[in-house]
């Protein structure tokens, strides 16, 4: 367009023509950002699920939404902060239950590298319960979010002073601006106070905003998996907020995704994943703390070996035992799995995982932020072709 309008001009030699020229060249910047938004508009539009084109990772159904909400009780809320030219960032909330500020579930955290930040982990592993909710954010607002969740809680619940808050962060700092300070508590309150059951916007949303993986744009993506009836009918889901991997390293239902997509990758840095799993199946601090490390498992099977530059995280809770704060004999009921029926729940996370890694790249869109720096979505038409080459 531009060459085109160069040429318009150096061709204008009369006052008529000049003036033809400028009114021409109006009409075509007008007719191109016109085109331009379809554009973007038509790329939201067309984002899809793994599943609805056609890549079905494992072999265990998934829940009614395929999402983390499967598991009875669980809600997600986001708050998603897109403004201007260099505001793309957000907060994400899962919410175990609605009584979690007072009644406690079993919980577990596993570091894969812990080069990032995850507040209330040392708590939840040390005392085997979770008694937050679970905030995602940018690297630069832990502090907010934290504050948020803290002031939430001493509004709601004035004499609950001594939780918590688990708050997990990802760097989003090369599409946003990350110093400004954007996120607030404010914007903590609201992500649970947003929480709902049901489909959960994936993608560009709350946390992952302004996240990248592999190479691609990224952010929040979920997923999950029900256990046939004769291993227990259980539920497990899982929400990632992606931020990691190089785009040689990407690996989709083991196809070499990365390697085959022609769409040149921008130089990116190593980044990290924040990975939350949730059951109903009556699971043990212990318990848990296996099946978030099988989640590990789902998240390698994408490709990426968590570099030293990386950070990632896993937080997993049960929604099937409940602690009270107190009790009369000072005991209470706990039901507990046996160890035999754990590898189907093992193998459900792992499958929940890889795909919910995926839904963040597929659902995310092309991202325009700070300094101009534009962050390619995964081109759909042409994952498609690469995984119907290799027989998926």
């Amino acid at each position: 367009m531009q060459k085109f309008l160069k040429q318009m001009q150096n061709t204008a030699s009369s006052y008529r023509t000049k003036i033809l020229y400028y009114v021409i060249t109006v009409s075509v910047l007008w007719i191109y950002s016109i085109s331009s938004v379809n554009a973007e508009s038509a790329e939201a539009d067309t984002r899809a699920r793994a599943r609805d084109i056609g890549i079905q990772i494992g072999t265990l159904p998934t829940g009614t939404h395929n999402a983390i909400t499967d598991v009875s009780g669980v809600k997600v809320g986001h708050v998603t902060l897109n403004e201007g030219d260099s505001i793309r960032t957000g907060v994400t909330a899962v919410v175990p239950s609605d009584d979690i500020w007072t009644a406690r579930l079993f919980g577990a955290a596993h570091t894969i590298h812990g080069n990032g930040e995850a507040t209330g982990i040392a708590r939840i592993n040390q005392a085997g319960w979770i008694e937050s909710p679970i905030l995602l954010t940018n690297t630069l607002s832990v502090g907010a979010v934290h504050d948020g969740v803290v002031r939430y809680i001493v509004k709601r619940y004035p004499n609950n002073n001594i939780v918590l808050p688990i708050v997990a962060e990802c760097y989003d700092g090369g599409l946003n601006d990350i110093s400004g300070l954007h996120v607030t508590a404010e914007h903590a309150i609201e992500a649970i106070e947003n929480a709902t059951g049901g489909s959960v916007a994936e993608g560009c949303v709350g946390g992952g905003t302004g996240m990248r993986c592999y190479g691609f744009k990224a952010g929040i993506g979920t997923s999950s998996r029900v256990l046939p009836e004769d291993r227990g009918g259980w539920t497990v889901g899982v929400l990632v907020n992606s931020n990691g991997g190089r785009r040689h390293q990407l690996r989709i239902d083991g196809v070499p995704v990365g390697s085959e997509i022609a769409d040149p990758p921008r130089p990116t840095r190593d980044g990290s994943f924040i990975i939350v799993v949730a059951t109903d199946a009556p699971l043990t601090h212990r318990q848990l703390k296996q099946l978030a490390i099988r989640a590990t498992h789902g998240l390698a099977r994408t490709g990426t070996p968590s570099t030293d530059g990386s950070g990632e995280f896993v937080i997993a809770f049960s929604t099937a035992n409940i602690f009270p704060s107190r009790t009369e004999t000072g005991t209470f009921q706990v039901e507990m799995l046996t160890n035999g029926n754990l590898s189907s729940l093992f193998g459900a996370v792992i499958e929940a995982t890889e795909e919910a890694i995926v839904n963040s790249m597929t659902m995310a869109t092309t991202t325009t932020g700070r300094n101009g720096r534009t962050m390619r979505a995964i081109p759909l038409v042409e994952l498609q072709a690469v995984m119907k080459a290799h027989g998926r």
